[in-house]
């Protein structure tokens, strides 16, 4: 092979050389974080949340008249709707809950475990009914839901008092790695609280930073006139037909509220709009990046095609063939290509390495930077490829006779 005439030749040519190997090792740096974010941010809107999502209303009732500020009446309120609700055609289940799936918000505690200076667990915690899990589509593989009663004299309960909670198997197993969770106890940061599980749901994820997979329920009414009721509708077919119909029953039960639905697809899709979005801007990123190193590939070896047309005739006329011509070409660009994704595999995981440190994400896997690696080796032969042929289309005679 003429490595050692290439390597030569292309220390006379450092300037061309530098560009081309700058523009592929940044290249690479990017794409490669790019797509590693991708796949990333994919993997994520891929997550099923556990829930029966495409069957799920949301309702928001909330009070504008101040008759409704005794907590008594709100708490009949809740009956009134709850009943209302199931009576409805095409209701398959109800529950009154403070669990708001893919909303981006909730409320967080932190729990561990009695008598223990263990760091505390943080973890997303609802108030909910006994019909939430047969609502969600959630079962319970160990232990037990609520009781009527407990859902009924929770709200109520002292602080002193240890309260029933059905926890998640993410919470549950870093709580107790061991296993054997339902049954024992737990209790808030500062012991204030105490809690007993009395079961387990296995797969939960509903996404609110560090604590997607960890909940903790409490059979408790979260009615209030400041902050309302809110209700989980699961429907047996499509659920926005049935929308106007829960809005009107729930009207003829107190016209002294506002009520507001939306299905949990819709709030689904809303919570990764900002994710699809930063998909489409990398992939835009990324084939522009690739777009331009092809231009730039390819005009500079147009380039040096066009300055060494001599050096070509020269050795069209010794005898080489065309194949030798572009062999040469292709193989000075392959050189040059490998350089540069050196040099860029260095710099992807340095950019990564601040990416994860500084901002978020997952760290670069060594598939990912060779793929990018491959892709920029078979795109710079290919953008040589034209130049090349063109190169060896040269005549012997002509070549002689340019300047």
């Amino acid at each position: 092979m003429e490595f050692g005439p290439i390597f030569r030749s292309l220390l006379r040519s450092r300037a061309r050389v530098i560009l081309i190997v700058a523009e592929v090792a940044l290249t690479l740096a990017i794409v490669a974080n790019c797509l590693s974010l991708i796949l990333d941010t994919r993997a994520q809107l891929a997550k099923p949340s556990g829930f029966d999502d495409e069957h799920l209303i949301a309702i928001q009732a909330t009070p504008f008249d101040d008759r409704l500020r005794d907590p008594k009446i709100l708490d009949q309120l809740v009956e009134q709707d709850r009943r209302t609700l199931r009576a409805v055609a095409g209701v398959r289940a109800v529950s009154h809950t403070s669990l708001r799936p893919w909303e981006r918000s909730g409320s967080i505690t932190a729990v561990r475990l009695p008598g223990t200076r263990n760091e505390p667990a943080r973890t997303q915690s609802a108030e909910a009914d006994p019909g939430l899990f047969d609502t969600l589509g959630l079962p319970i593989v160990q232990g037990r839901g609520f009781t009527q009663a407990e859902y009924d004299q929770g709200g109520d309960a002292p602080l002193s008092e240890v309260q029933p909670v059905v926890v998640s198997r993410a919470l549950a197993d870093h709580l107790y790695p061991g296993g054997g969770a339902v049954g024992k106890p737990i209790a808030d940061a500062d012991e204030s609280q105490r809690f007993t599980i009395v079961g387990i749901v296995d797969h939960f994820y509903n996404p609110f930073g560090e604590t997607s997979e960890k909940i903790m329920l409490l059979p408790a009414r979260s009615a209030s006139f400041d902050y309302g009721s809110r209700y989980l509708v699961r429907t047996q077919g499509n659920p926005a037909p049935l929308m106007p119909q829960l809005e009107k029953a729930l009207l003829g039960v107190e016209k002294g509220r506002f009520i507001k639905l939306r299905t949990t697809v819709e709030n689904r899709d809303e919570y990764h709009g900002r994710d699809r979005l930063l998909v489409g801007s990398l992939n835009a990123v990324m084939a522009l990046l690739v777009l331009v190193t092809a231009l730039g590939i390819v005009g500079l070896t147009s380039f040096s095609v066009a300055e060494r047309q001599r050096q070509i005739g020269t050795r069209r006329a010794l005898g080489a063939d065309r194949l030798a011509i572009v062999r040469h070409f292709l193989l000075e660009n392959w050189m040059v290509t490998s350089f540069g994704v050196v040099l860029g595999v260095l710099l992807a995981y340095g950019l990564n390495f601040g990416i994860v440190t500084w901002v978020a994400g997952a760290r670069l896997s060594a598939a990912t930077v060779a793929a990018g690696a491959l892709a920029l080796w078979t795109i710079g032969l290919g953008a040589a490829l034209g130049p090349a042929l063109r190169g060896a289309r040269v005549q012997p005679a002509i070549a002689t006779r340019n300047v």
